[in-house]
């Protein structure tokens, strides 16, 4: 059975006015990109179905990168692959990643910070996204990666420069082929100092074991530390500025946490339900899939409206509300099922450890609004700029 519609662009500029949730004809849209997925309960349905797969592939080859090294990076990437392979290719990273690691790290995190913060002068209003927000993910990758702190400012600009293709303007196919090229070769001459050197504790280190003991091929290999890079900082750069700004404009949710700093992760996991970075997970059904009532043609682009799903009332009791003591409050910032985001406990203890220094640290500060901005591109949100006054 198939319903008639309601019309829904996800991508447009002001998609992420809608206020959560299935529309009035129900969970399900379609407009010019394709199937939108709008409610909590069918958007998990949709990320832990393997008969959608990873649009991610398709989104190149609308930017015309049909052929050549990136494309071929990508159609066999960790992305693209399923079942047995899939799991093969996961496990490992996901060992490395696991909650051990990250918990490991949270001294090393709050040493970097306080590297980071010591560059800003708090006799004046500070521009955090550029101080903090932008740099941090970068320089834990390189502590992650084995690599040299000084590939901070390049790791970061490579993670931005590649994954702009989320921010669907073509326009910028030759900025994203030329980023790609320069990752690749990074990467290639990192991986090449590393085994004449000596293998260490880091990540590529192990992946370089994991090709050695027969378990990964070169390609694998090669493929899963540039997945690692390109993913390595731009989401969780402005993921972590919409979690500074969210909280320090809530002022007594933000003076509940200097009082009791427990109560961070809680409100932190808040703001990813409330601004969720990926804004939106698109999928490509591979066979014909029925969806409340409606059957999704196989081949269709069908793309899961995070931050509807996140706000959805039917999930959420007051979704629009900031509610630190939120009950099952597990968004789908990351997503789920087989697919959900690898790096997600190490982005979560970043986005804390900031939070808890500004608290330890800098109590009282507050956001400039005048040099502010906060944005949305591609059904994403995105931090422009953020400015904070450390001691008002």
């Amino acid at each position: 059975m198939t319903t008639t519609l309601p019309h829904f662009e996800p991508f447009s500029p002001d998609a992420l006015a809608h206020r959560g949730g299935a529309l009035a004809e129900g969970p399900v849209a379609l407009g010019s990109a394709g199937y939108t997925i709008l409610n909590f309960e069918l958007a998990t349905t949709v990320l832990r179905d393997s008969r959608f797969q990873n649009a991610a592939l398709k989104l190149m080859e609308d930017f015309g990168i049909t052929d050549g090294p990136v494309h071929e990076f990508r159609a066999h990437s960790l992305l693209m692959a399923e079942g047995r392979r899939h799991l093969r290719l996961r496990t490992p990273l996901a060992r490395f990643m696991g909650p051990a690691t990250v918990e490991n790290i949270r001294g090393i995190l709050r040493e970097i910070i306080q590297d980071l913060a010591a560059a800003l002068d708090p006799s004046a209003p500070v521009d955090f996204h550029g101080g903090i927000d932008q740099r941090l993910p970068a320089r834990v990758y390189c502590y992650l990666a084995g690599a040299p702190v000084e590939d901070a400012a390049k790791v970061a600009r490579l993670s931005e420069r590649t994954l702009s293709l989320l921010n669907r303007d073509p326009s910028l196919t030759p900025v994203i082929v030329a980023a790609y090229d320069e990752l690749f070769a990074y990467l290639r001459d990192l991986v090449a100092r590393k085994r004449a050197q000596g293998l260490g504790e880091d990540m590529l280190s192990f992946l370089i074991a994991q090709h050695d003991a027969g378990k990964l091929s070169e390609e694998e290999l090669f493929n899963e530390a540039a997945a690692m890079l390109e993913a390595s900082s731009v989401n969780t750069t402005h993921q972590t500025g919409l979690v500074v700004w969210t909280l320090l404009r809530d002022r007594e949710v933000w003076q509940r946490l200097v009082e009791d700093p427990a109560l961070i992760p809680a409100a932190m996991v808040e703001v990813l339900r409330l601004y969720p970075r990926p804004g939106v997970v698109s999928r490509i059904a591979t066979e014909d899939v029925e969806l409340n009532g409606t059957v999704i043609p196989a081949g269709s682009d069908v793309h899961v409206a995070v931050w509807s799903a996140n706000r959805d009332p039917a999930r959420f009791e007051n979704p629009a509300e900031f509610v630190l003591e939120r009950e099952r409050n597990q968004p789908l910032t990351f997503s789920t099922g087989s697919h959900n985001c690898l790096g997600q406990g190490l982005a979560k203890v970043e986005m804390e450890e900031v939070v808890r220094y500004l608290v330890e640290h800098f109590p009282n500060t507050v956001v400039v609004e005048e040099g502010t901005d906060i944005g949305q591109a591609g059904g994403r949100w995105l931090v422009k700029s953020l400015t904070v006054d450390l001691k008002p």
